[in-house]
């Protein structure tokens, strides 16, 4: 093998350089692979971080919603026994309240007035995309009479949960929600859409 090394060297570092280069070309190849790869995994997995996620919220909410239910029945049930039974009936309702607290504690919603109607489309109001209109679903904000009677007080509880923080005074949810609320959509686009 040496012999024919020495009497061939152009021949020799012609096919050194070839398999050194054909090896490069394969260890890019694995190596753009790998990293698309694990792309394609590190996608899949955050995607089945979010559906696993918005399952778990949507159960917590409907087993919160479901908590709720029996403990304003529990407490109603125990406010009306009466007579000798009254002391089981405090104890009824020391267990709901307890109860309550626990399953408003879970569910980590803001302070504020509940929402009443149909829910509002949030993403109207300029910085609400889909995703912040589905944030605010989950944490009770869903119109925009609600919204429009915001606070300070108010501004400040729910702008703890949002991820961006301070987006409700930078971008004047409470001024867009006034006009919205009161059905004057041509003044809104003028003033925050131009």
């Amino acid at each position: 093998m040496i012999d024919f090394i020495l009497d061939n060297p152009i021949r020799f570092i012609v096919a050194l350089v070839i398999g050194l280069l054909t090896a490069w070309w394969i260890w890019g190849r694995l190596g753009s692979m790998v990293a698309e790869t694990a792309d394609k995994a590190g996608n899949m997995a955050k995607s089945t971080a979010d559906s696993v996620g918005d399952v778990a919220k949507g159960t917590a909410g409907a087993v919160g919603d479901v908590a709720l239910s029996a403990v304003d029945t529990a407490t109603g049930a125990a406010g009306a026994v009466a007579g000798g039974t009254t002391a089981v009936g405090a104890g009824a309702i020391a267990t709901a309240s307890s109860a309550k607290d626990t399953v408003g504690e879970m569910l980590e919603k803001p302070k504020i007035a509940a929402a009443v109607g149909d829910p509002d489309d949030l993403t109207v109001i300029k910085g609400i995309g889909p995703k912040l209109n589905d944030l605010c679903h989950s944490l009770g904000v869903m119109r925009f009479d609600q919204i429009s009677q915001w606070n300070t007080a108010d501004v400040a509880e729910v702008d703890q949960y949002l991820k961006i923080k301070g987006r409700i005074d930078r971008d004047r949810w409470v001024d867009q929600a006034k006009l919205l609320a009161a059905g004057d959509e041509a003044a809104h686009k003028d003033q925050f859409l131009n």
